[in-house]
């Protein structure tokens, strides 16, 4: 969707807001899985521009915003203001408190259609098609699932479940369950037990959307890092012609196993080794493929490189789950993408690092 139409919707928002106090259908977010912490800038911009950092914690971990221009009260605004955008996206997203949209919509949408807020409902038409588009190892309507091994419950507790529950939660996970109407912008479940849960594409969501804000205010070059798991370059900082930005080894956070030249693109990294338990000498992750209901297995991290923070972000999931040669493939057959793969290796073994579509 276009900048401008954001902007329209941003302000109708904030009408909304100032006629009634509140918008139903406003929420605040703590999103599922502190994905595996992969990026960070080798860079600055040049010492007769104006470099501005600002943080702010949200979804479950913190962003950070470093803007490069010459009028550094200008650029405090602008990312302030990006970060007021933040926190209603935040508060619009949100499984974890009742009154957030997504939540009506998990109570409500078994009972029939519901309205949903244009944006949102434009990131759901995404997430459908990037589901259909990875045989499902994308899916938004997982999240019963992954509540059910206990990866989100409110204590932390993992809970194992049986062959027999997970089959039969997997019969309601898939976005055949979910009827979107374009023409009324509404969502519908086919029953209950259906769920949708936004963790494994919103921050990329929030990534993308700050950064169309910051193009609306004239920022034109900086780096928009949603936590570990998502971070957008703007342009390219004024002595270089790109970002150079590095990945992390999942199991070394002090050591860069691999670097990305970005200019106006979005890399995020999924990864299961950092949050998991051990069972009888098993290791599971928190990572959970929709297809069957099991924890993924067989790469560490994942990393995906394209131009649109959503898609990155939800891509770099269904890379973890879809494995190296599915992934080349689905890289194959889009050749705007690139990916950085980390395979499982043997305990004391260098990691093995795959690169797909991106220069080495």
């Amino acid at each position: 969707m276009a900048c401008e139409e954001h902007r329209g919707h941003r302000e109708a928002w904030r009408a909304c807001k100032e006629r009634n106090g509140e918008c139903r259908g406003r929420f605040l977010a703590r999103f599922l899985f502190p994905f595996c912490a992969s990026v960070f800038q080798t860079q600055t911009c040049m010492i007769n521009d104006c470099t501005v950092r600002i943080k702010r914690p949200a979804m479950g971990c913190e962003f950070e915003l470093m803007l490069c221009g010459r009028d550094r009260n200008y650029l405090v605004d602008a990312g302030n203001e990006a970060f007021e955008e933040l926190a209603r996206l935040e508060e619009q997203m949100s499984v974890f408190i009742p009154t957030s949209e997504v939540s009506y919509i998990n109570a409500s949408a078994a009972g029939g259609p519901v309205r949903v807020e244009p944006r949102l409902f434009n990131l759901l038409l995404t997430a459908a098609r990037l589901s259909g588009e990875t045989g499902g190892a994308f899916d938004i309507s997982a999240g019963p699932i992954v509540k059910r091994w206990g990866f989100t419950n409110d204590a932390g507790e993992f809970a194992m479940p049986s062959d027999a529950e997970i089959g039969d939660i997997v019969k309601k996970v898939g976005m055949s369950h979910v009827e979107l109407d374009v023409k009324e912008c509404t969502i519908r479940f086919d029953g209950p037990g259906v769920a949708l849960n936004l963790g494994a594409i919103g921050k990329g969501y929030a990534v993308r959307e700050i950064v169309c804000l910051l193009r609306e205010r004239g920022v034109t070059a900086g780096l928009v890092q949603g936590g570990p798991s998502t971070v957008y370059a703007m342009g390219n900082p004024s002595d270089d012609d790109a970002w150079t930005v590095g990945v992390r080894s999942p199991t070394d956070r002090e050591t860069r196993i691999a670097t990305v030249r970005l200019k106006d693109q979005a890399l995020s990294t999924s990864g299961g080794h950092e949050r998991f338990v051990e069972v009888n000498g098993r290791r599971y992750s928190h990572v959970i493929d929709p297809r069957t209901g099991y924890p993924v297995c067989g790469l560490l991290a994942a990393s995906a490189v394209t131009s649109d923070a959503v898609e990155s972000d939800a891509l770099s999931t269904a890379f973890l789950v879809l494995g190296v040669e599915e992934t080349r493939e689905y890289c194959k057959a889009h050749d705007d993408l690139g990916a950085v793969l980390i395979p499982e290796s043997e305990a004391g073994s260098a990691a093995n690092v795959i690169r797909i579509g991106l220069e080495q």
